[in-house]
C-alpha cells in the first residue's frame, strides 16, 4: 500500500504552493488579461454586428420606401402623361372639327354663289333670247306657224350656247 511520509508531503505541499504563486504572478495574470481582452473583443464584435444589422435594416427600409415613392411618382407621371395626351387629342379633334365646319360652310357659300351666278347667267341668256325671239317675231309678223318655228329655233340655240 501507499505510505504517507510527513517530510515528503510537507515539501510537496510547499512546492505546490510555490508553483501556484509563481504561476499566479507569471502565467495567471496574462492568461486572465488575454481572456478578458478576448471577451471584450467578442462583445465589441457582437455590438458592431448588431449595429450593422440595425443599419442594414434601416437602409433596407429606406430603400423599400424609396422604391414605393418612385413607383408612386412613376404612376403620377404616367397618369399626367395620359391626361395630357387626352387633352392634346381633344384639342386636335376640336380643331379638326372646327376646320371641317369652316370648310363645309365655305363650300356651301361657294355653291350658293355659283348657283346664284348660274341662275343669273341663265336669266340673262333667257332675257337675251326672249328679246331676240320677240324682235324676230315683231320683224316678221308672220303666221303662227312661222312664230312656232322661230321659237323652236331659239330654243335650239339655247342648247348650243
Amino acid at each position: 500500500m501507499v505510505e504517507v511520509h510527513g517530510g515528503l508531503l510537507f515539501w510537496s505541499v510547499i512546492t505546490f504552493l510555490l508553483l501556484l504563486v509563481v504561476l499566479k504572478k507569471v502565467a495567471w495574470g496574462p492568461i486572465l488579461s488575454a481572456l478578458e481582452s478576448r471577451e471584450e473583443e467578442i462583445k465589441n464584435a457582437l455590438s458592431a454586428a448588431e449595429k450593422a444589422k440595425e443599419e442594414a435594416e434601416k437602409v433596407s427600409s429606406d430603400y423599400e420606401q424609396s422604391m414605393k415613392d418612385a413607383q408612386v411618382k412613376a404612376q403620377k407621371i404616367i397618369s399626367d402623361s395620359k391626361a395630357a395626351a387626352e387633352k392634346v387629342k381633344a384639342d386636335i379633334e376640336k380643331t379638326a372639327e372646327e376646320k371641317a365646319e369652316s370648310l363645309l360652310a365655305n363650300a356651301k357659300e361657294q355653291i350658293n354663289t355659283e348657283k346664284e351666278n348660274a341662275i343669273n347667267d341663265i336669266r340673262d341668256i333667257a332675257i337675251d333670247l326672249s328679246i331676240d325671239i320677240a324682235s324676230k317675231v315683231i320683224e316678221k309678223n308672220i303666221d303662227s306657224e312661222e312664230n312656232r318655228r322661230l321659237v323652236e329655233e331659239a330654243m335650239n340655240n339655247i342648247g348650243e350656247s
